[in-house]
């Protein structure tokens, strides 16, 4: 609300608030062992849902702002993150594979994508040149890129193999008489 507002000061303020807390929270579940099977599964998809939205809202025309994202880089972002969704439910349910650690690689997009975001938010209270956002803008979708092949590549490489040899005959059974 505060970007569709114009206020960008306190944008920034909950932007970086909510990143920061977000490591927090995960650093806490890992060091206290209070991770939850739940929580490996809400939390990335909180994350990209956070990010999308703000993604969602700089692409709006009307957004008082003095840079847009790009609507090619927000649809390409909603359709990695749908992908990866799609193809980790699929693999739950048709494979019962029930892990989808992060890749460093996916971990460095996300990186990328706060990162472009806080540019956004600094230039819109004067303290960056857009021209570092529309950098960010490209790293990001080079990321997305990089990223969603080694996602790709991880699942074909975790996929049962059709060309596994069966084990051996199995014996023949004596028969009743």
């Amino acid at each position: 609300m505060a970007i569709l507002e114009g206020r960008h000061g306190p944008a920034l303020a909950i932007f970086l608030s909510a990143a920061v807390t977000d490591i927090l929270d995960g650093f806490l579940a890992r060091r206290f062992n209070m991770a939850s099977p739940l929580g490996a599964y809400l939390d990335p998809i909180c994350d990209k849902l956070f990010l999308v939205s703000t993604f969602v809202v700089y692409a709006l025309p009307s957004t008082p702002t003095k840079l847009h994202v790009p609507i090619w880089l927000l649809v390409f972002a909603i359709f990695r993150d749908l992908t990866i969704l799609i193809v980790s439910l699929v693999m739950l349910l048709a494979l019962g594979v029930k892990s989808f650690p992060p890749s460093v690689l996916g971990k460095a997009t996300t990186f990328f994508e706060i990162s472009t975001v806080v540019a956004i938010l600094l230039t819109n209270v004067d303290r960056m040149p857009p021209l570092v956002a529309q950098i960010g803008f490209h790293l990001v979708a080079v990321g997305m890129a990089v990223s969603g092949a080694h996602y790709i590549w991880r699942i074909a490489n975790s996929l049962p193999r059709g060309d596994a040899k069966p084990d051996a005959k199995p014996e023949a059974k004596p028969e009743a008489k």
